[in-house]
């Protein structure tokens, strides 16, 4: 049609036109650019040449003549609610709760049986009551503290080394306080940046090998920031089916494609690599369609179990599949190692096989805050992609210098401290395993002679039970039975958001001021409260 008004005459002949000279495209194309070039009837020169232009200039003055002269718009003003109507709003207004408003107990039945934290039952959505957590006066992260009247043994606080007990740091925290004050009044992008916030990240990075660290001010939000600001939708992930809660919340953030395999099963591993990446190739991908980012996700010591991760076969897996790796080392940092630098270390690996490292700074270091390590590039990106950094105030100047003092301690004593603690978990470890070695109902998790390591044990309640209820009550019911013969323990628990779906446990950690003969205590005291709960 476009060529048919070019050439003039009526449509129909100037369609007779083109059909004549279909096969002679040159002619055609010379036709129309006759009309495009300047000169031509369609080109904008002959539009403004035949005053066109005139006629949108005047459209354009009428449409702002309009405008002005418009009335504004102003909003119907809604007639105010009387008094007694507020009221009867105020009445009926019923909040969110902050807290569940009911619990699971034992007489749910089927729902209490089935497992209430289960994704497998996806409706059931009640939370366990836990019993309160007793109060401890003095320091509650000692190797013993007082509950009540009573001074008891404490194997519930993650101080592996005692650091949070040390006078040294808290010499350190005090001059801080003296020198910044308390807080530090800002987000770090902002204001709230100290030197010593900038002095840690430095010392860290030294003290792991990584290119850079940065720091977070609150342990949990730093994988659930970190994992989200590099995984995105349409990414994947493959993480350990016992991965923490605190991990489970940034893969959740992240909207990438979660899959998960069984816990420490590197055979389970490869086959989910193996069917990630042969997806491509059923679907024939090209390589511009491949482009994807591809992680594996693992704990060098996994806090819903304790033991240790087998590394060096997800580091060789991972290499073979080309996928990167997000390492979580809170409960290996200042503990694996023969100078405390976590998984990597201990496994002989090298620091750059892993792109991103994630930890806690409150167990071994005996801070709070979290730190996520490795390359500059990694760093950088969360200082604006990383939410808990960018959103939230920054770590208290007293605890940034509480945690540079850990690592002195760290680098001064680091090897005869976590050569000390692996000899104790060994020995507790031992113990434990021979007192309850007969048992049914009670037993150490511990899959492999590595775990042997890990000073932080989980007691599992293998025997089966009505409910996860009543699995609680059992546990609690020894707790509290500890608690009076001596010895301080916690029950390991879970939100009804949290994925784990293993067995019940009780959860300790050893400290490395625990005698050999606290230890022996501590164990024989379990021992004879199994026996008389009858769980041995």
């Amino acid at each position: 049609r476009v060529l048919a008004t070019m050439s003039g005459g009526t449509v129909k002949e100037n369609l007779a036109w083109c059909w004549s000279k279909r096969n002679h495209v040159d002619e055609i194309v010379s036709e129309v650019w006759s009309n495009v070039r300047p000169g031509g009837r369609l080109h904008p020169a002959w539009f403004f040449e035949a005053k066109g232009h005139l006629a949108v200039e005047l459209l354009l003055f009428a449409v702002i003549l309009y405008l002005i002269t418009r009335k504004s718009f102003k909003p119907k003003k809604e007639k105010p609610l009387s008094k007694a109507e507020q009221e009867e709003l105020i009445e009926d207004w019923v909040p969110e709760p902050l807290a569940p408003t009911s619990y699971a107990t034992a007489s749910d039945g089927d729902e209490a049986a089935t497992g209430l934290r289960s994704r497998k039952n996806p409706p059931v959505k009640k939370q366990i009551r836990y019993a309160k957590t007793p109060v401890v006066k003095g320091k509650a992260s000692a190797p013993h503290v007082q509950v009540g009247s009573k001074k008891v043994m404490n194997l519930v606080s993650t101080n592996f080394l005692n650091f949070a007990n040390s006078e040294k740091i808290e010499d350190a925290c005090e001059k801080a306080l003296q020198r910044y004050g308390c807080g530090s009044c800002g987000p770090r992008g902002f204001y709230g940046t100290i030197d010593v916030h900038l002095e840690f990240e430095d010392r860290m990075a030294k003290f792991l090998g990584t290119e850079e660290a940065i720091l977070y001010s609150y342990d949990i939000s730093t994988p659930s920031s970190a994992i989200p600001a590099f995984c995105k939708s349409g990414d994947v992930i493959v993480a350990d089916s016992g991965v923490n809660y605190a991990i489970q919340s940034g893969l959740t953030l992240s909207r990438s494609t979660v899959i998960y395999f069984e816990h420490n099963n590197l055979k389970d591993l490869e086959r989910v690599l193996q069917q990630v990446t042969g997806e491509d190739n059923k679907k024939g991908k090209t390589n511009l369609e491949r482009i994807q980012r591809r992680f594996i996700v693992v704990e060098g010591i996994y806090q819903n179990y304790g033991d240790l991760c087998p590394l060096k076969g997800v580091m060789a897996l991972k290499e073979k599949y080309n996928f990167r790796m997000i390492l979580e080392e809170s409960l290996a940092l200042g503990v694996l190692g023969k100078s405390g630098r976590g998984s990597v270390e201990h496994h002989g690996l090298e620091v750059d096989q892993v792109d991103i490292t994630l930890a806690s700074l409150g167990n071994s270091i005996g801070s709070i805050g979290g730190i996520c390590a490795g390359s500059r590039r990694v760093c950088d990106h969360q200082r604006l992609s990383g939410a808990g950094y960018v959103f939230s105030a920054s770590l208290p100047p007293y605890l940034a210098c509480a945690a540079i003092e850990s690592l002195n301690l760290l680098e001064e004593k680091g090897p005869e401290l976590v050569q000390a603690l692996s000899k104790k978990a060994k020995v507790f470890r031992d113990l434990l395993g021979k007192a309850f070695a007969k048992s049914k109902s009670l037993r150490v998790h511990q899959e492999n002679d590595e775990d042997v390591l890990s000073p932080f044990v989980h007691l599992k309640l293998v025997a089966k039970q009505n409910s996860e209820v009543e699995a609680v009550e059992v546990l609690q019911t020894f707790v509290d039975a500890a608690l009076r013969e001596g010895v301080f323990l916690s029950l390991s628990k879970y939100t009804f958001l949290d994925r784990f779906d293993g067995c019940q446990s009780i959860r300790m950690a050893v400290n490395v001021e625990h005698t050999n003969a606290d230890l022996a205590k501590a164990v024989g005291t379990l021992k004879k409260q199994a026996q008389k709960l009858d769980l041995l």
